[in-house]
This record gives C-alpha cells, structure tokens and sequence, in this order.
C-alpha cells in the first residue's frame, strides 16, 4: 500500500509539506479534496495545494486524485488552472499543488448579487465554452459544470455599476476548475456510476447511456438558463425530483415560465437546445455554441448591458445540492412522478 496504514490527520498551519510547501491557511474543501494556501519555501512563490481529504485516503480514491491532477496538468489552455507537483506527503497523504487564483465563484456571484447583464452571461460562456472545446478535441469531459466549478479572477473585468467590456477585451479571467469526475471519451463512453451535481447532472449520465462532450454542453445550458434567469428551468424541492426532471420534464421557453421575461429568440432557442433531453437534440459541439453565443454579441443592440427584467435571485440552498424551491408553472407534473434514485455519498464522489 503506497498510502501507509496510519490515521490521517488535515494539514495544520506551519506544517511543511513534501520539504517543500509551507501552509499558510486551509482556502477550501469538499468531494474528496482540501485546498490550502501554501508558499513554495525555495522560491517563496504562493500556490494553492489540493490534499485528498483524510477520511478518504485509500487507494481507490488515491487513483482517482491521480487521475485528476494528470488530467488538469494535460490541458494546455488559457481557462484551466496549471498544475505543477504530484505527491504523497509522508507517504500517507496524497496531494498536488496549482496556480494560486484569486477571485469568485459564479455560484458566489449569484448567491451575493443575483443574475448577470445578458452581455456578461455570454462574455463568461465565450471562454467556458473555449476551454470545454479544447479539452473535449482532447478526449476529455469534464462532467461536473457547475457554478461552484468556474471561477473568475479577481481582474475579472465585471465591476458592479460599470460597463461589460467587448469581446476582446481582457481573455484571461475565468477558469473552469475541478477535473474530480472526468471522464476521457469515446464512441462507448459510458456514465459507470452516478457523479456530478444533482441540479446540471446530464439525462444520459442518469441513465447510464454513453456520454460525450454534449453532457457538458447540458450543464452550460443549465447554467446558462440560472445566470440569465435566476432559476432553473425545472426546479424541484429535493435532488430526486431534480434528476427525474432531467429525464422526463418538459423543456419550456423562458418566456412561456415567465411572460415577463423578453429575451432573443436565437437566444431562447440555444437554451433550450443545451437541455434537450437526448444528446442529439444538443448542438453538435462546444464549438457550435460558442459561435452562436458569439453571433449573439456581435450585433448591436441585441443583448443589453443590463439584467432580464424578473429574473429571481438564486436559492441555492445547503451546498446547492438541488433547488430549494418550486416556482414554475409546470411543477406538479413532475412532482406527481418522483422516483427514488440512489445518490453519491461522500465516499463516491469527488
């Protein structure tokens, strides 16, 4: 056993790590991991160090948090975070360090300031979907798009009470983190086992059909409808619900949820596209998407620098496992079909 048989404990403050990295302070946790902020001693450069949490280590899950951090380190592109080292700190815990980054989560900017100017919306998803094309050309679905999992940088050029930038202004501000649950693909890629997050959970993942970029593309839109709108386009008030919805609810127009709400039709179109039940009702790829989105901002006037009138503020409720409240029209007809579907525990999921 390379991990060693001795009770694990977390990381203290001043502890050095590998002989090489000081903790400073633990910055995040959750799945299998714990982040701390460290500084490399020889080059006194801060980096942020991601543990396998010490109730996890085994070595199922030692393989699994190789896997990720080998993965994250292949992906040579702008909106993935660099990695540098991989270990196992007295060969008990498993660890490897990244980039340090500054900023907020998108589920922290929605839980704090609600949705986002149109413009910004699709800004952000110009380099989410970049970054996705790129790691699918690569063979890998990242399986886990969620707002927690994109964060944007602390020179991110979004400044509440001022104006969205263009296009091409700055490129380097959002990152799409967490590779816990990717998956390289292929013609037979199969979902194997339940993991990802209830709310952007693709329907084929549920089903256990095989799996390629088009479920990250489900997520996008997911997350796209919560960003735009507030909330999602079917929420429910618990996870079983939720993932039934993701399978069998009717995918409505933002406008027939809420009349209020006054979007673009090319725009309303593509969101319901990215959550077509089946992957081949979906736009081809992240390519495809991003060009419509890109389309979408290039013309003057279409998308304006302000949020949708009506739309909610996010509830995201404990760890925004699922949503916390049902407000949509079509509700009851989900409600009045839950199923029973046997959920990740902390020990299954990363």
């Amino acid at each position: 056993n390379p991990l060693g048989d001795s009770a694990q404990k977390a990381f203290r403050p001043g502890e050095i790590i590998a002989g090489t990295f000081l903790i400073n302070k633990q910055i995040g946790s959750g799945g299998m991991g714990v982040v701390y902020l460290v500084t490399h001693t020889a080059l006194n450069k801060q980096f942020a160090l991601k543990a396998l949490a010490p109730d996890l280590v085994n070595e199922q899950n030692w393989l699994r948090f190789k896997a990720e951090a080998k993965t994250m380190a292949s992906l040579n592109h702008r909106t993935f975070v660099n990695v540098y080292d991989l270990g196992i700190h007295a060969k008990t815990v498993p660890f490897y360090s990244m980039d340090y980054l500054s900023g907020r989560t998108l589920e922290t900017i929605l839980a704090e300031d609600g949705p986002l100017e149109l413009r910004q919306v699709i800004i952000i998803f110009l380099e989410v979907l970049d970054g996705l094309a790129y790691a699918h050309s690569h063979g890998i679905i990242h399986r886990d798009i969620k707002p927690d999992n994109i964060l944007l940088l602390a020179h991110a050029p979004f400044v509440p009470g001022l104006p969205s930038p263009s296009a091409g202004g700055d490129r380097d501000f959002v990152k799409v983190v967490d590779f816990g649950v990717a998956r390289w693909c292929g013609s037979s890629t199969r979902a194997s086992d339940i993991l990802g997050t209830p709310a952007y959970i693709s329907p084929e993942t549920l089903a256990d059909e095989p799996v390629d970029g088009r479920s990250d593309l489900y997520a996008v839109g997911m997350l796209l409808w919560q960003m735009i709108v507030g909330e999602l386009p079917f929420p429910s008030k618990n996870q079983a619900l939720m993932m039934k919805s993701h399978l069998d609810a009717p995918r409505y127009r933002p406008r027939e949820i809420n009349s209020r709400y006054r979007l673009p039709d090319e725009l309303e179109d593509l969101m319901v596209a990215l959550i077509a039940r089946a992957p081949s009702d979906r736009p081809s790829s992240a390519y495809a998407v991003r060009a419509q989105l890109y389309d979408l901002l290039a013309r003057p006037g279409l998308l304006p620098d302000k949020q949708l009138r009506g739309a909610a503020r996010p509830d995201f409720g404990p760890h925004w496992d699922g949503p916390a409240r049902t407000t949509s029209p079509h509700q009851r007809e989900v409600d009045q079909n839950a199923i029973t579907v046997k959920m990740p525990t902390r020990r299954d999921a990363s």
